[in-house]
């Protein structure tokens, strides 16, 4: 399986579960919505009922207020009473037809209200408005109100409507407190779905993820491992890797670059080795001949016994030019075994080894040679700084246009590296030519004028750039040259700032 599909399908899984999450919550808030619903019906209920009781309290104190003094005025809350009250019941038997019980009593105490009305309140009414009329009226209106009135028919009719009414209440609040049970109920069952939920989820995508990433960390971990070899030089090895996915790739192409690296490794092996025959073969087959041709200019001139100063100077120009053809030899065999091999490296002061090399040059007294700062103590192939510096000094010396001169030396330590200055007052080297002068043979003076092989800043190039630095000039072509060169700290990588000019 493909990395992104099996990332994918994690994302996948950790997505269905969050929907889980999601639609269980959307089920418990519904049923919880249902439970805040049918609370609210039931508060209602409760809340029409006692409005109910109230219009009956208003009928029955409109209808004693007019028996009591005849007046129609009184009768205006019985009236509006009994239409509200109308309106009222009818909504209860609407909201509990749902509920047989709730319902039948709300039936019931429309049934008790009706006859009320018709066998109570509304005849007295009509008694009370013709007593007026005559004797004969009033005494059927103190007989009707004896009869009813007085031996409390209403009261007792509308007692039967108020028990009615207390037992609808109580059904209702008894409702209620399972309904508020029931949404409490139902609010907990919605958190500990919802937590519950989510917690799985949380738990199953951190267990995906822990998974997943604790394998490719693994296999990362092997390529890295494997390119830690590679960059140590150990290129005989590989990873194993039946995946077939985008790391499975590029597992496969770090197993080729090994490959080939080792495989450019024994060639480049086999070439180094054939350079150090070739190296023994110049060393050997060139120089003998060399030496052999000195030696018969030695003997010629020996056996000549002439003071021709012609011939004298022919014998002379004949060894210099067998000298000089020695020196490149040693040049060129120095300048190939640059980098080819290791050198130990050790700790050692640059101001001791600029006595030593100043020791061995053993420049004219006319010269002056000093450090301008303190020059610091550096860990490196001691071999090769001593080559850089004593070719530098030794090429400020040689060129020099004077008998006397004065060459200062200067360090500067900056955050990855060494900044080394040699300083001439000399004749100067030209812009045209600050690049070629690094060139192996490139001399600024013809080879008769100035005797040199044109390969020792070729060498100090080398050198420099192999060890990750750079060396620059800095002249204006008519007094005075600085040679400037960076050399890594220990501890630095291979790489070198930007060129700066000496100030």
């Amino acid at each position: 399986m493909k990395l992104i599909t099996t990332i994918y399908l994690a994302i996948g899984i950790v997505l269905v579960m969050l929907s889980i999450v999601t639609f269980g919550y959307i089920q418990q808030t519904k049923e919880v919505k249902q439970s805040i619903a049918e609370v609210l019906e039931t508060s209602n209920i409760i809340r029409e009922s006692e409005q109910a009781q109230k219009l009956i309290i208003d009928m029955e104190t409109g209808l004693r207020g007019y028996l009591l003094t005849g007046r129609k005025v009184f009768l205006e809350p019985y009236d509006a009473g009994k239409v509200t009250f109308a309106q009222t019941i009818a909504r209860l038997d609407s909201i509990t037809k749902d509920y047989k019980v709730q319902n039948q009593l709300v039936r019931d105490i429309k049934d008790i209200a009706t006859h009320w009305q018709t066998t109570f309140s509304e005849p007295l009414i009509k008694s009370r408005a013709s007593s007026h009329l005559g004797h004969s009226f009033k005494a059927h209106y103190d007989s009707v109100y004896s009869n009813t009135v007085l031996l409390g028919v209403g009261k007792g009719i509308m007692d039967k409507a108020r028990n009615k009414f207390d037992l609808l209440e109580k059904e209702e609040e008894l409702l209620q407190a399972s309904r508020l049970k029931e949404l409490d109920s139902s609010l907990q069952l919605t958190n500990i779905v919802a937590i519950g939920l989510t917690l799985l989820s949380i738990a199953i995508g951190g267990f995906l993820a822990y998974v997943l990433g604790r394998t490719i960390r693994n296999r990362f971990q092997r390529m890295n491992n494997l390119a830690l070899s590679i960059a140590q030089g150990k290129y005989d090895v590989s990873l194993t890797d039946h995946k077939h996915d985008e790391i499975s790739g590029l597992t496969h192409s770090l197993n080729i670059m090994a490959e080939k690296l080792q495989s450019s490794f024994t060639h480049l092996t086999k070439v180094n080795q054939e350079l150090d025959q070739f190296a023994y073969v110049v060393s050997h087959d060139l120089k003998a001949p060399l030496r052999a041709i000195n030696n018969l200019a030695e003997w010629i001139e020996e056996d000549l016994q002439t003071d021709d100063k012609e011939i004298l100077q022919n014998f002379s120009t004949l060894r210099g030019r067998v000298h000089r053809m020695e020196n490149l030899i040693n040049g060129i065999l120095e300048y190939s075994r640059i980098g080819r091999k290791a050198l130990p490296t050790s700790t050692f002061s640059v101001q001791d080894m600029l006595k030593e090399v100043l020791e061995n040059l053993a420049p004219p007294a006319s010269f002056t040679v000093k450090a301008s700062t303190e020059l610091p103590v550096i860990t490196a192939e001691r071999t090769l700084f001593y080559q850089v510096l004593s070719n530098l000094l030794s090429n400020a010396f040689k060129y020099h246009h004077t008998q006397q001169g004065n060459i200062e030396i200067r360090a500067k330590e900056l955050p990855s590296h060494y900044l080394f200055e040699v300083q001439d007052d000399g004749p100067g080297i030209p812009k045209e030519y600050q690049q070629k002068v690094f060139t192996i043979f490139q001399t600024m003076e013809a080879r008769d004028v100035k005797e040199s092989t044109g390969v020792g800043l070729s060498i100090v190039k080398k050198i420099v750039e192999e060890k990750g630095g750079q060396i620059w000039i800095d002249s204006d072509g008519s007094s005075g040259t600085t040679f400037l060169f960076t050399w890594p700290k220990s501890h630095a990588l291979t790489s070198t700032p930007p060129k700066t000019s000496a100030s």
